[in-house]
C-alpha cells in the first residue's frame, strides 16, 4: 500500500483532518514564538503566523461540530464496564470531551452570529475547563491501567520464582502495552494548554506550542495506526 493510500484513509474523516490541523496550529505557535525570540522574523511575518494559527484553531471547530454526541454515544458504552475505576474515569472523561465540542459548537455559532447565547470568552473559558477535567482523567485511567499490567507482570514472575526488577518490570509494561505509554505522554504534554488557559499556570506561547505539538503528534500517530487497522 502506497504512502498516498494510507494519508487518503486518515485524511478521509473529519476526526484526521482535526489532528493535521492540530499538529499545524500548535507547530504554527512554537515556529513564531521561536522568531519572536531571536528577534529575526520580522514583525509582519510573526503576524501573518499568528493569523495563521487563529485560523486553524477556528477550522478545528469546524471539524468538531456534531462530533460532541459520537462522545456521548461512547460514554454511554463505557459506562457498563465491570472495572469501576474504568467505567467512572472514562464515561466522565468522554462527557466532559462531550461538553467541551459542544461549548466549541455555541462558540462558532456565536462567533459567527448565528446564536447569542452567550459570551464567546465566557463559552471559550468553560471549554478550557472541561478540557482540564478530561485530561486529569485520562491521566487517571492511564496510570490505573499501568499499575494494573505492572502488578500483572510481577505476580506472574512470582508464580515462576523469578527475580525481576523494578526497571525491567516497567521496560516489560511498555513492550506489552505501549498505547499506554503513548496515551501518558500525550495527555501529560497536553494538560499544559488547559491549564495554561484557565489561569492556573503562566507559561509562555513556546512552551504551550511545544506541549501542543507533542500531543498532537501522538495522538495523530495513534489515529493514523487506528485508520489504517479499520480498513
Amino acid at each position: 500500500m502506497s504512502l498516498v493510500e494510507r494519508y487518503s484513509r486518515f485524511a478521509d474523516h473529519t476526526s484526521g483532518q482535526d489532528k493535521i490541523c492540530r499538529v499545524l496550529q500548535y507547530s504554527v505557535q512554537l515556529l513564531w514564538w521561536y522568531m519572536d525570540r531571536r528577534g529575526g522574523g520580522g514583525r509582519d511575518n510573526i503576524r501573518n503566523l499568528q493569523d495563521l494559527q487563529a485560523n486553524l484553531s477556528l477550522a478545528r471547530k469546524y471539524f468538531a461540530l456534531g462530533r460532541s454526541f459520537v462522545q456521548l454515544r461512547a460514554a454511554a458504552s463505557s459506562i457498563h464496564l465491570n472495572d469501576p475505576v474504568l467505567r467512572y474515569t472514562l464515561t466522565l472523561a468522554r462527557i466532559s470531551q462531550s461538553l467541551q465540542l459542544l461549548c466549541d459548537n455555541l462558540y462558532l455559532f456565536s462567533k459567527v452570529g448565528l446564536i447569542k447565547f452567550c459570551s464567546p470568552s465566557t463559552l471559550s473559558s468553560t471549554s478550557s475547563k472541561l478540557w482540564l477535567y478530561c485530561d486529569i482523567l485520562t491521566l487517571l485511567r492511564v496510570c490505573y491501567e499501568m499499575r494494573k499490567e505492572y502488578r500483572a507482570i510481577r505476580e506472574r514472575h512470582e508464580m515462576d520464582t523469578r527475580e525481576v526488577g523494578l526497571v525491567s518490570t516497567c521496560r516489560e509494561v511498555t513492550k506489552r502495552r505501549p498505547e499506554l505509554v503513548s496515551s501518558f505522554v500525550g495527555a501529560a504534554a497536553d494538560v499544559w494548554l488547559p491549564l495554561n488557559s484557565c489561569g492556573v499556570i503562566n507559561v509562555s506561547p513556546g512552551v504551550v506550542g511545544l506541549c501542543g505539538t507533542v500531543s498532537s503528534l501522538i495522538s495523530a500517530r495513534d489515529l493514523w495506526w487506528k485508520s489504517q487497522k479499520d480498513y
